[in-house]
């Protein structure tokens, strides 16, 4: 039987890591299976150049006494070398996660991690500190893992490489929906718990805890560390700072606040993140990778202005609408003016939904949860990157369960030129979904794409077919993108390909096929 050109690059892609997948079988096989203390695995994040988060979580058979933990960092893979090490005391009111800030670091560096409590050794975890000066940095880009969707064939695929520095999660880490409503887990035994939809506390955690059981997640968590932050759905569908679409009280869903508190509580026990002393919802920070890279992590979520109707034009361009909120975009700015003044190689935005401009003057706005439906709050953006002179700039998004590369352009339609980026202010890279229904499902939205590509001049790269992640690989001179795809998430699979790559040089603004 004949191959086709796109079966030979799956098995090829098969083939080449089958090596890598059989090596970490015996992990894949244990983790997971409800056993022991430590069954969510131990996972690292927010690395600076001197100390990182460590985080597990143990399932104590007495869930009314405080259990202590045990933690060592060492230089080395069997923990001979050991550094620092402490104990900390978990209990109930924080879903007895365990977090640990473990300074006294180098700058640059592998570390390795583990804890211990009641006689039981997790699972020895890998990371790796910032460095303080750098000509090369590696980041996988990932987003959208929906558990009963599929499985986390993606999050297998960053696990298994060995080359990456961090993992930047843009956000839906999980997903709040009862089974059935947006994916049924049952043929794959993928039912997330509770079964009904995440609206307490209680809720959240049983959610975190169903996602954190997949050996493929644990796996990735175990050797990178993560910077993440969170979209819609580790709250609930389309929400915004008083409320949400999939939010109602007359079901019994509650009071807002309530849920939304719940949400982020969860989200801050069982992430790997530093956790801010300011009153609030506080998830943007930033990181510095020497004087190569100032990524700044933002929040498009908790902090925005309800989101408008695609057809309310007036409401939409209203000037004084916030995606970020007066603080955090106060914040924003004079992060990016001392980047620029600094001499930083690059500036990145970790953000969830889309920048670019895909609506042309005066349209309805067909992704209105997009910054497309907030254009007074990024147009301060443009006056200000355009003001102040900020260059080199990458914005990494997320949400829309597809592939996207973009110059970003004020108005993409005026003073714009598609073959060098003359006009261009920075550049948009979409990572696609980990698992959750692609874009393009129906054919309905399928046929939109040839429209997308003729009228966006702009638009680089779009595929809303696939799943998968995308590989920045950063130098002084160019940041290089590399998409990734996975054949399939309806069965366990080591399998993929690099589906496209575009290189953005130093000062241009511009993304180009590499």
């Amino acid at each position: 039987m004949s191959l086709t050109r796109r079966q030979f690059i799956w098995t090829t892609a098969a083939s080449a890591v089958s090596l890598a997948w059989r090596d970490r079988g015996a992990w894949a096989q244990t983790a997971g299976t409800g056993a022991g203390l430590f069954r969510h695995g131990v996972a690292s994040g927010d690395p600076l150049t001197d100390r990182v988060i460590l985080w597990t979580r143990v399932t104590p058979l007495d869930t009314r006494a405080a259990v202590d933990v045990e933690w060592r960092i060492a230089t080395d893979p069997v923990l001979t070398q050991v550094i620092a090490r402490g104990t900390a005391r978990t209990t109930a009111d924080r879903d007895f996660t365990v977090k640990v800030d473990a300074g006294g670091l180098r700058p640059g560096r592998p570390y390795y991690y583990a804890f211990d409590a009641d006689g039981e050794r997790s699972p020895i975890g890998r990371t790796k500190t910032l460095p303080a000066s750098a000509d090369r940095v590696r980041l996988a880009s990932v987003c959208c893992s929906n558990y009963p969707a599929g499985y986390f064939n993606v999050y297998r695929a960053v696990a298994n490489r060995d080359d990456l520095d961090a993992v930047v999660h843009v956000g839906d880490y999980i997903y709040e929906f009862q089974n059935g409503v947006y994916g049924d887990g049952t043929d794959l035994l993928r039912i997330p718990e509770p079964r009904k939809e995440a609206v307490t506390l209680s809720d959240y955690r049983i959610r975190y805890a169903t996602y954190r059981s997949d050996p493929d997640l644990q796996e990735a968590h175990r050797l990178h560390p993560f910077i993440a932050v969170w979209d819609d759905h580790e709250v609930t569908n389309d929400g915004w700072a008083g409320g949400a679409a999939n939010h109602n009280p007359d079901r019994g869903e509650g009071e807002w606040t309530v849920r939304q508190a719940a949400g982020y509580r969860a989200y801050l026990e069982w992430m790997p993140i530093r956790e801010s002393t300011a009153p609030g919802i506080h998830l943007y920070r930033a990181f510095r990778f020497g004087g190569l890279i100032d990524l700044l992590m933002l929040d498009t979520r908790g902090l925005r202005d309800r989101q408008p109707p695609g057809m309310d034009v007036a409401a939409i361009t209203d000037p004084n609408r916030t995606m970020l909120g007066a603080a955090q975009e106060a914040w924003l700015f004079d992060a990016l003016r001392a980047s620029q003044q600094a001499g930083t190689a690059w500036r990145m935005l970790g953000q969830q939904v889309m920048f670019s401009r895909v609506t042309p003057p005066k349209w309805p706005v067909p992704y209105p949860d997009t910054w497309d439906g907030y254009q007074g709050a990024r147009d301060r953006i443009f006056d200000f990157v355009a003001a102040e002179r900020v260059r080199d700039l990458a914005i990494l998004s997320g949400d829309l369960h597809s592939s996207w590369a973009f110059d970003v352009v004020r108005n993409p339609w005026e003073r714009y030129q598609p073959s060098t980026g003359s006009g261009s202010l920075a550049v948009e890279i979409l990572t696609p979904a980990i698992s959750s229904p692609p874009l393009f499902t129906s054919p309905a939205a399928r046929e939109h794409a040839p429209l997308f590509r003729s009228a966006l001049p702009h638009l680089k790269f779009l595929d809303g077919d696939s799943r998968g992640y995308v590989v920045l690989d950063i130098t002084p001179a160019r940041l290089l993108a590399e998409w990734y795809f996975v054949p399939t998430v309806l069965e366990h699979t080591a399998a993929e390909a690099r589906a496209a790559a575009f290189v953005c040089e130093r000062g241009s603004s511009h993304l180009a096929p590499a």
